[in-house]
């Protein structure tokens, strides 16, 4: 793994943790109820609304229709805490957890944390998938999610900042706008040839100081790992962060590192 960069006062918002899979079109809910009971005590909020599209591109385009006597899909899961700064979600062909972090919550205990708990949730989930369909879960693609918050700084700045590599003072050639963002896509980081980076930059809730209204902005970063028949789904996940990581330190400054408390 790559130097993992730590800060004391971190601009991560949000965070969200993915394993793809497979389709198991067996699942069902109810094979998985026993998640109610063994998660009560810190996720009593629970959710059942209807699936998410396929994520793969392969079955995107597949049309079937549910008819008589079929099973019914199931349906997108999603535990919550009181608090709804955490939350797990799954279906047939995923399992996601989000933190959320902020004033008002908890600060960010750090990926491996997050990683820990992705790991042991899934773990209780693939065996009772195991135990209904008499087959494993199989990871196709794991994807780490960054939301962070740059306070103070306008989304058209941080556009201008990330396109010139923060070499000067960024300007923007227009007047204020409402709303800006934009989006880069990498089908291959330079990291890894298995891993594809989009990095986003968007217009977000302005900071109160001194009672005027300060403009901010929201830098995501998303990190997406192939795993093949090859390679491990666990490591895959820590080489997303790795790249996430590496991609993060691009689109900021060093003054804005400082700024957030980088620990060497």
């Amino acid at each position: 793994m790559t130097d993992t960069l730590r800060f004391e006062r971190p601009p991560v918002r949000e965070v969200t943790l993915a394993l793809m899979l497979q389709p198991m079109p067996k699942l069902q809910t109810l094979d998985l109820a026993p998640l109610r009971v063994d998660w009560r005590a810190h996720y009593p909020l629970l959710q059942e609304v209807a699936p998410l599209p396929p994520w793969s591109p392969s079955d995107r385009d597949a049309v079937e229709f549910v008819r008589s006597g079929l099973s019914w899909p199931m349906g997108l899961c999603t535990f919550s805490t009181e608090s709804g700064d955490r939350n797990i979600r799954f279906q047939q062909d995923r399992f996601l957890l989000s933190w959320t972090f902020g004033e008002e919550s908890q600060d960010y205990p750090g990926f491996e944390a997050l990683k820990a708990e992705l790991l042991e949730k899934f773990s209780q989930y693939s065996k009772l998938a195991h135990d209904a369909s008499g087959a494993a879960p199989v990871v196709r693609r794991a994807d780490v999610q960054y939301v962070n918050h740059l306070s103070g700084i306008s989304a058209q700045s941080a556009m201008a900042g990330v396109l010139s590599g923060w070499s000067s003072e960024a300007s923007f050639p227009f007047r204020n706008p409402d709303y800006c963002g934009f989006r880069v896509h990498y089908h291959e980081s330079e990291l890894n040839d298995k891993v594809a980076v989009l990095i986003g930059v968007d217009s977000a809730g302005g900071d109160s100081v001194n009672g005027e209204i300060v403009e901010s902005s929201a830098l995501s970063l998303d990190a997406e790992a192939e795993v093949d028949d090859s390679s491990n789904y666990v490591e895959m996940l820590d080489s997303a962060h790795d790249v996430l990581m590496a991609a993060f330190r691009e689109v900021t400054s060093s003054a804005m590192r400082e700024g957030w408390g980088e620990i060497s």
